[in-house]
C-alpha cells in the first residue's frame, strides 16, 4: 500500500511540475485613439499562440500586431473582433502585442487576450530526469511510456483551459451585448412614454380650449 502510494504522490508531483505552463491571459481597456501593447519576454526560440477578442466597446473590433524584437511585425489584423495566431519565435527577445483602437474617436475597447508560449519543455526535462530514477524502483512501465501518458495529459489539460478561457470571453462578450441592449431599449421605452404622454396632455388641452371658446361665444351672444 505504501509503495502505491508512492508511486501516486510521485506521479502528481510530475503532472503539476508539467502543466505550470507559460501562460497569460487578461482583459484590458483600449480607449479611444489610443494603442495599448503587452510585452512578453521569450528566453529561448518556440512557438507561440496568441488568441484576442473584443468583447464590448463600439462595432467590437481592433487593429492588433505581433512585432518581434528586431522591429519585424509578424502579424497584422485591421479592425478584426477576433483571431488566433501561432507563431514560430526564432529570435529571443522581448515580443510587443499591440492592440490599436486609435481609428475609433469616441468608443474604448474592451480586449481579452491570452498568450501561450512552450518555455517550460526543459524545465520539465530536468524535473523528469530527478524523478525517474525513485519511480523506476517501484513500477515496470518505462519513464519514456509515463512522460507520454502524462505529457498527454498536459496537453488535454491545457486544452480544456483554453476552452474554458474562450467560453468566459464569449459569455462576457453575450453579457456585454445584452446589457447595452437592454439599457437601449429602457431608453427607447421612456422616450415613448414620454412622447405617449406630451400627445396626449397635448390633445386635452387643445379640446379643453375649444370648449372654453364656445362657452365663451355663447355667453357673449346671450348678451
Amino acid at each position: 500500500m505504501a509503495v502505491w502510494w508512492r508511486i501516486v504522490t510521485l506521479s502528481l508531483t510530475l503532472l503539476v511540475k508539467l502543466v505550470a505552463t507559460a501562460e497569460v491571459d487578461l482583459t484590458l481597456e483600449v480607449s479611444a485613439g489610443q494603442e495599448e501593447c503587452l510585452f512578453q519576454f521569450i528566453k529561448k526560440p518556440s512557438n507561440l499562440e496568441v488568441e484576442y477578442q473584443v468583447i464590448e466597446g463600439g462595432d467590437l473590433d481592433v487593429d492588433f500586431s505581433i512585432i518581434s524584437p528586431n522591429g519585424q511585425r509578424l502579424a497584422h489584423d485591421l479592425r478584426k473582433s477576433e483571431n488566433v495566431h501561432k507563431v514560430e519565435v526564432k529570435v529571443p527577445g522581448a515580443y510587443r502585442f499591440c492592440m490599436d483602437n486609435s481609428f475609433s474617436r469616441f468608443t474604448h475597447k474592451v480586449v481579452f487576450f491570452e498568450l501561450l508560449t512552450e518555455d517550460d519543455e526543459d524545465e520539465d526535462d530536468k524535473d523528469w530526469d530527478l524523478e525517474k530514477d525513485e519511480i523506476a524502483e517501484y513500477i515496470d512501465m518505462t519513464i519514456e511510456d509515463l512522460k507520454t501518458l502524462i505529457g498527454t495529459v498536459k496537453s488535454n489539460l491545457e486544452k480544456t483551459s483554453q476552452i474554458q478561457s474562450i467560453l468566459r470571453v464569449y459569455e462576457s462578450r453575450d453579457r456585454s451585448q445584452m446589457e447595452h441592449n437592454y439599457e437601449r431599449v429602457n431608453f427607447m421605452s421612456g422616450v415613448q412614454v414620454f412622447i405617449m404622454l406630451s400627445v396626449g396632455i397635448t390633445q386635452v388641452l387643445m379640446i379643453r380650449n375649444l370648449f372654453t371658446e364656445k362657452y365663451s361665444t355663447g355667453t357673449k351672444t346671450h348678451t
